[in-house]
C-alpha cells in the first residue's frame, strides 16, 4: 500500500460520500474520542448528537481534532482518510437546525 496525500476533489468526495466521523475532544486532562453521523454543508461538518461528555469538553475547550475515513466503501486495504482540526460550535438557530436535519 502507498501513502500520499489526497488532492482537494478526493477530498471533497470523501466528505460528500462518507457519513462517519470520529471527533477528538480533550479539556481538563481527559481525552475522549467519539464517532458521529455527519454531513459535509457549506464547508463544515454538521452532526447531531445529545448533550452529554462531548458537549461539556467542548464547552470547555472547542478545538477538536478529526479523522474520516472511506474504509467502509473501499476496503481495509484501498482506503482513503482525512484527518483535521477545527472548532465544535453547538448550532442554535432553528432554521439552519432543520435545514442540516433534512439532509442528515
Amino acid at each position: 500500500m502507498a501513502f500520499r496525500e489526497l488532492n482537494q476533489a478526493e477530498i471533497a468526495t470523501l466528505l460528500d460520500v462518507e457519513r462517519l466521523v470520529r471527533i477528538g475532544f480533550e479539556a481538563g486532562g481527559e481525552a475522549y474520542l467519539v464517532p458521529l453521523g455527519f454531513i459535509w454543508h457549506r464547508n463544515a461538518l454538521y452532526a447531531m448528537t445529545t448533550r452529554g461528555r462531548k458537549t461539556r469538553m467542548a464547552a470547555a475547550n472547542p478545538r477538536v481534532s478529526f479523522q474520516i475515513d472511506s474504509s467502509s466503501r473501499t476496503g481495509p486495504f484501498a482506503w482513503h482518510s482525512v484527518s483535521g482540526e477545527g472548532i465544535f460550535e453547538i448550532v442554535t438557530d432553528a432554521k439552519e437546525i432543520e435545514a442540516v436535519d433534512a439532509l442528515l
